[in-house]
């Protein structure tokens, strides 16, 4: 994470339908430290398909799923951040330890995650 957001702060994030899906990743990146994984419709599992970056989130909801804006705040839960993006934009999402290689806990704070190596 950078020296800067170490100083300031972690920062909240506004998400919209109209968001492309490799700005949210960029954006989670620079505020959260690590990596969040979107999917096209809700299958985060076995057969799920990893969501265009260029694609914008409305794009990419489940079939018949209202797309609402949505902001990802620091003092979320994963787990909470995972529920919310799947009932109110209809995407699968799934966010990553630092290492890129575990998930993260559901029930760990967002301004923790990036402190895990």
């Amino acid at each position: 994470m950078g020296l800067l957001n170490r100083i300031l702060g972690l920062k909240d994030i506004a998400v919209s339908g109209k968001m492309h899906v490799n700005t949210l990743q960029k954006s989670f990146k620079e505020s959260f430290g690590t990596e969040i994984r979107i999917y096209k419709g809700l299958n985060t599992g076995k057969g799920s398909r990893k969501a265009d970056g260029k694609a914008t989130l409305a794009s990419i909801c489940a079939e018949g799923m209202k797309v609402q804006d949505i902001v990802i705040k620091k003092s979320n839960s994963v787990g909470q951040i995972e529920q919310q993006l799947k009932e109110q934009m209809g995407i699968g999402v799934q966010i990553m330890l630092p290492d890129g290689k575990k998930f993260a806990p559901n029930e760990m704070k967002l301004k923790d995650v990036a402190n895990q190596a």
